[in-house]
């Protein structure tokens, strides 16, 4: 850690940041010694919290999102920790749908930096980022005394820094798909035992619908533990689809279903003993649930649709939901992505229901990737590609392509988040 962000007093909210920031050049490291070490000098705030735990590929924040409008609905205190940020550092954290505040923010990162420096000083290693930051959410979380966290494995799963936490409600199970395969394993039953690991002993289990290779993993690991077993189906989604009418991606129905499944396991076992799960209550939650850049329509003039479909999986979703909702419709495709990503598996998906790509950079130190590399794999799959050196020009750029056929035409930007509010931003002339 720098000479500068040694603690002598409480941080400000710009030191704060600097801190948590300042952690990021360790990159990720496997391992539950910092996290354990780092919540040990914090007195373990985690074990005074239950969970609903949630891994998977795609899907988590939105199926995180769900769940957690559902119980604050229900007149509880419910805490929501995801990853990655959406809107800026602090949108990791809420409670009741609510960011945590610049000031709650300091203070908790005040807390965690100097349990991290005495760590640094005993030991000779610090946490990470994504280690400092769940320490902030647990110590947030704890602090605001909530009764219920959602929680958002980062990566993975069985070794994420998430999993150091005992007292799980339960596990649930987004989709499960090819993505950080050098962290993961290459196939699909490899990277569903790797997420499987957050099972804990007789902690019921709620999935989505998977193929065979991918649901033979969850069995066993929930065999071996003697965890029960639901799946949410086509009645699930069909039901989340009936309460919220207007909800957009076929990917948000099975969403919004793995959702409802999950809080209907929750009221059948009483999980959560003493709250009110009645139908009108799980209706009025699911329909106030608001997540950012999931096929998300940010403008009807010109019309700009953002999603943050970054891998194969989600790509297909995307390209499915565009054949759904916007059939005969020309496509302008804004695209940005992390240099660890699969942009060929992506761009080739997307590249039927695409006229044209616009593509952007995306900034994360070792993982970034500039818009004319983007673009040179646009270019094997799609004949009319653009290259631009900001969210700011891309979207100029789009607007003067569809202002040629206003019509039926529709600028759709998606990749890595990193860029997405940015590209808000650009279109609502926030800048």
């Amino acid at each position: 850690m720098t000479e500068s962000m040694t603690l002598a007093a409480d941080l400000s909210y710009s030191q704060a940041c600097a801190y948590i920031e300042d952690a990021a050049k360790l990159g990720s490291k496997p391992g539950f010694e910092r996290i354990e070490g780092l919540c040990d000098r914090l007195g373990n705030p985690q074990d005074d919290l239950r969970f609903i735990h949630i891994a998977g590929t795609n899907g988590k924040g939105s199926t995180s999102c769900y769940i957690a409008s559902v119980l604050a609905k229900s007149g509880i205190r419910v805490g929501m920790y995801y990853s990655p940020a959406l809107t800026g550092i602090r949108d990791h954290f809420r409670i009741n749908g609510e960011l945590i505040g610049e000031a709650d923010y300091a203070l908790c990162v005040t807390k965690v930096a100097t349990a991290n420096d005495k760590m640094i000083a005993e030991t000779g290693e610090g946490a990470t980022q994504f280690e400092l930051e769940t320490a902030v959410a647990f110590t947030y979380f704890k602090d605001k005394c909530c009764d219920v966290v959602v929680l958002e494995c980062g990566m993975g799963g069985r070794d994420d820094a998430t999993n150091i936490v005992t007292g799980k409600i339960c596990c649930v199970f987004t989709s499960i798909s090819f993505d950080h395969m050098q962290y993961l394993g290459n196939t699909l039953p490899e990277i569903a035992s790797v997420k499987a690991g957050i099972i804990t002993s007789d902690c019921p289990v709620i999935t989505t619908a998977y193929p065979d290779e991918v649901a033979d993993v969850i069995r066993n690991r929930c065999a071996v533990t003697g965890s029960v077993l639901y799946t949410a189906g086509s009645k699930d989604r069909k039901t989340a689809a009936e309460y919220v009418p207007d909800i957009l991606g076929t990917y948000q129905e099975e969403n919004a279903g793995l959702a409802l499944r999950a809080v209907s396991v929750i009221r059948e076992l009483d999980l959560i003993p003493g709250i009110k799960l009645d139908d009108d209550t799980v209706k009025c939650g699911l329909n106030d649930a608001k997540w950012p850049f999931r096929f998300e329509r940010i403008s009807n003039d010109p019309l700009v649709i953002v999603d943050g479909a970054h891998n194969p999986d989600a790509a297909v979703k995307l390209r499915d939901t565009i054949g759904n909702t916007l059939g005969g419709y020309r496509i302008i495709m804004i695209i940005g992505m992390y240099s660890d990503k699969d942009h060929d598996g992506v761009v080739s998906v997307l590249s039927p229901v695409v006229s044209a790509f616009i593509t952007v950079p995306t900034d994360n130190g070792t993982r970034s990737f500039s818009s004319g590399d983007m673009a040179e794999v646009a270019k094997k799959y799609c004949d009319t590609v653009i290259c631009c050196a900001t969210p700011e020009e891309a979207y100029d750029t789009a607007v003067s392509r569809y202002n040629d056929d206003p019509g039926k035409t529709a600028i759709i930007a998606c990749g890595s988040l990193s860029y997405l509010d940015k590209m808000e931003r650009a279109v609502n002339g926030k800048g």
